[in-house]
């Protein structure tokens, strides 16, 4: 479910921050930002609750790369300088631009390894 539910939530946070930066200072970074934090509160979480605390390894818990979707929000505002557009444009291209961000980060897991004598994919 992590490809469908996570670009819906995070889209909040940047639309929200995103909205506060337009209106007070006109400055279209505001999805950046909010990816960025948001980025940061999760690799301490990774860091402290799986690591430090469980010995896991961080590569099975790392959170998704946002940050190419915040980055095309943030330019559709940037060029079209309307709010109408922009929730137009970027709700699907958020959304679609998540998955082939993350493609790289999880591409060794879509191979298939044998394990005791069984192939696992």
């Amino acid at each position: 479910w992590w490809p469908i539910v996570t670009p819906i939530t995070t889209i909040t946070f940047c639309a929200a921050l995103q909205y506060y930066n337009w209106v007070d200072y006109r400055q279209p970074f505001g999805a950046t930002l909010s990816i960025l934090a948001l980025g940061t509160g999760k690799w301490i979480s990774v860091f402290t609750s799986w690591y430090w605390w469980s010995n896991y390894p961080p590569n099975f818990v790392m959170p998704a790369t946002l940050l190419p979707s915040a980055l095309v929000l943030d330019i559709v505002l940037l060029l079209t300088r309307n709010w109408t557009l922009t929730a137009v444009i970027v709700a699907w291209m958020f959304a679609i631009l998540f998955y082939p961000s993350n493609r790289q980060i999880f591409a060794y897991s879509h191979t298939p390894i044998v394990v005791d004598g069984t192939l696992l994919s």
